[in-house]
Order: structure tokens, then sequence, then C-alpha cells
């Protein structure tokens, strides 16, 4: 039978081995699993995938907006860009609409459709975080964000 101070000492099931804990990018990736998966079965439930919410996020947020800005502006490939957009335009949640100051392109906008979709979707998903989340008080899952938010931070 083994000693308290070594039971003490014995890894605890779904520890990590010390040389990974250790690692912030190790760490990193298994949160990003984590809320991935909590976020992926919440969007799923209103009919979004994390590429369509992101999209559909910024377009709430930053409409009109052209396809490659928009690309630019979530940094996503612009050939799966394609298919987010070709699936919201489809599901009638945005529209093409030709940008009036360059012919060219197309100018992208959220539909009364779309935007009650974010709102559920934004619901669903606040409420995916607060689950990933839940071992930290506010004020921890705050500074969490922030740090988060300047890790993930572009110098370009």
């Amino acid at each position: 039978m083994a000693s308290p101070k070594a039971r003490q000492n014995r890894p605890r099931e779904g520890d990590y081995p010390r040389a990974l804990a250790a690692r912030v990018g190790f760490l990193l990736a298994q949160a990003h699993r984590v809320a991935r998966e909590e976020a992926d079965q919440a969007l799923a439930e209103v009919g979004l995938t994390m590429k369509g919410y992101a999209a559909l996020a910024t377009l709430v947020s930053e409409a009109p907006i052209s396809q490659q800005r928009l690309s630019q502006r979530i940094r996503m490939d612009p050939a799966t860009m394609v298919d987010v957009i070709d699936s919201l335009e489809g599901d009638g949640y945005i529209v093409r609409r030709r940008n009036p100051h360059d012919r060219r392109e197309y100018a992208l906008q959220t539909t009364p459709k779309g935007r009650s979709l974010y709102s559920r979707a934004l619901r669903a998903i606040t409420q995916a975080e607060k689950h990933t989340v839940r071992r930290l008080d506010p004020d921890e899952a705050s500074l969490l964000q922030e740090l988060l938010g300047r890790v993930a931070a572009r110098d370009d």
C-alpha cells in the first residue's frame, strides 16, 4: 500500500505530464480544444459552424464589407470564405450587393433572417463560453480573455 505522501505526488487522472503542463503552447491547444468543442456544439444547435458564426458576427458589426476584406478581417482562407459565404447566402442569411464605389466587387450584408440567427448564435456561444470557464471566477475569466487577446494579437 502506498504511503499518503506517495499518493499525493502521483498524477491525478486527467493531469498532463509535467513536461507538457509547463508548455504554454500545449495548454493553449488543450484549452482551445475544450472551448471549440463547447462552441461547436452550441452553434450546431442553431445551425451554424464556427466559420459561419465568425463571418456572420463580423458582418453584423462591420457590414457592408467586401468578401476579400471579410476574409482578411477574420483571417480565413479565401477559398474557405467562398464556401462559407455561399452557404450563408444560400440560406438567406446574407446578401451580396454591388459596391457602389467599386462595381468590380460585392458588398456583403446581413438580412433580417441573418441578424436573427446571429442573435440566437450569440446567446448559444455565450452560454458555451460560460460553461468553458465555469471553474474560474468572473475576474479570472475576464483576465483570461484579456490575456488571450494579447497573446492572439497580431503585430502586422
